[in-house]
Parts: C-alpha cells; structure tokens; sequence
C-alpha cells in the first residue's frame, strides 16, 4: 500500500506511520506535517492517506474536500480527538474515522472496510493441502507450536468461514474445556509467527471467531485433503 498521515503534531503522523510500515512492511508510507505537505506528496499512486481534522492553516475537512476534487477515490480516513467534527467529517464522505490515540486493531479494522478496496498483494506463503505442509518463499515455514499447524489447517479448510473458540476446541480436543488456556496460546503462536515474516494480514478476527481470508493464501490441491488428512470428518 502507499500511504500518507497527515496530522502537525509529527509523533502523531509517525505513529501511525510506524503502525502501518508494522502492518503492511512492503508498503510506502508517508508523513506530512501540513496541508501543503501533504497535497505535494500526494499521487494518483497514494491509496489511503490520515488526516488529523483539526490543524492550523487549511483543516483536514478542507484539505479533504481539495483531494477529492482531484483524486476522488482516494480512502481518506480521519484521526482526531474529538467527535464534535464526526458530521462534518462524514459530508465529505471519508473511508472511515479514528479517534486518538490510534491502536493497531483500529488501523486494522480501517483497512478491511475501506470505502475503495486496495487489491490485496500476493501472499508469500503457499499451502499444500496433502501431505499439508505450509511454505514461505519456497522454505519450510514453521510454527513455534506444533499444534498450531493443526489448527492453522482447520483454519484453512473453513476457507474463509470465522471459527468460534468453542469450534476449534471441538476439532482439536472434542470440545475439552480444559484446553481453553492452550488454545489461546495456540492463537497467538499463530498470529505472531505469521506477523514476523509480514503476513498477518491473512487472519481475519472479529467478534471473538477468527479465521484465514478467502484467497488470501495460494493453496495447492483440493481443500477436502485436508480434512481427510487429520480426520477431522
């Protein structure tokens, strides 16, 4: 992705500069710290940019209204600290609206439900769906629990489909609510060893299920292998 944060205080557009660089590694992000900055940096190439709606000189909501004019499917999303600018904001038909201070779930959350979706790029990790096997770049990829393999493939074999806690203790243990702890700690083997090689962007969690993104990963093979695999029908 290429991104721009728009915001005069510079910790503010950095911050979220460092949380996108975290979430998207390959992407160009950018900082500016006024609106004059910012209208040089942007490109009909820019795709998402942040704007702090309250700033001295041309306001984001302004400054938002001059990008439209000329670049009118361009997600711009709002950071501010306060609501009183929610419906104001909202006439100018932004992407979506963060309040302060911004987190990475938030940012997260934007971009899956962004007003112009950005083509998602191409996974790095390739699965083999029998004998199941999970590769990065061509390498073995592992994960730090063996366990988590399992339930990465059960992840997989849902293509897409947002699991609950209780379906995975269902699938991994016959529903022993004893392993509720080990589960979780599965989870989050998962989402760590796939956020160091930059691909934590193919999970998908919300509203306690999680899940792999439908396309996000290449697979090889016939996803029913997998089930038969592991006996899980």
């Amino acid at each position: 992705m290429i991104t721009l944060s728009v915001d005069d205080k510079p910790e503010i557009s950095e911050m979220i500069q460092h949380l996108m660089t975290k979430i998207d590694p390959s992407g160009t992000h950018m900082t500016a710290n006024t609106a004059e900055q910012a209208f040089r940096l942007i490109s009909k190439e820019t795709q998402i940019v942040f704007l702090d709606v309250e700033m001295p000189g041309m306001n984001g909501i302004d400054l938002a209204k001059k990008i439209k004019e000329f670049y009118p499917t361009l997600n711009i999303i709002f950071v501010t600290g306060f609501t009183k600018y929610c419906y104001e904001a909202y006439g100018v038909h932004p992407s979506g609206y963060l309040r302060k201070p911004v987190f990475e779930e938030d940012l997260r959350r934007e971009l899956q439900n962004l007003r112009y979706p950005i083509d998602a790029p191409q996974s790095r990790l390739l699965v083999r769906c029998s004998p199941f096997a999970v590769f990065d770049n061509e390498k073995a990829f592992v994960f730090h629990r063996s366990r988590t393999l399992e339930m990465f493939a059960y992840l997989i074999y849902r293509d897409g489909t947002l699991c609950s806690n209780g379906e995975l203790l269902g699938i991994l243990w016959d529903g022993d609510p004893d392993k509720a702890g080990y589960l979780r700690q599965l989870i989050k083997d998962m989402i760590e060893s796939l956020d160091e090689i930059g691909e934590r962007n193919i999970i998908d969690k919300k509203y306690g299920k999680i899940g792999i993104r439908h396309g996000s990963v290449r697979c090889e093979g016939e996803l029913d292998r997998i089930a038969d695999e592991f006996s899980w029908v």
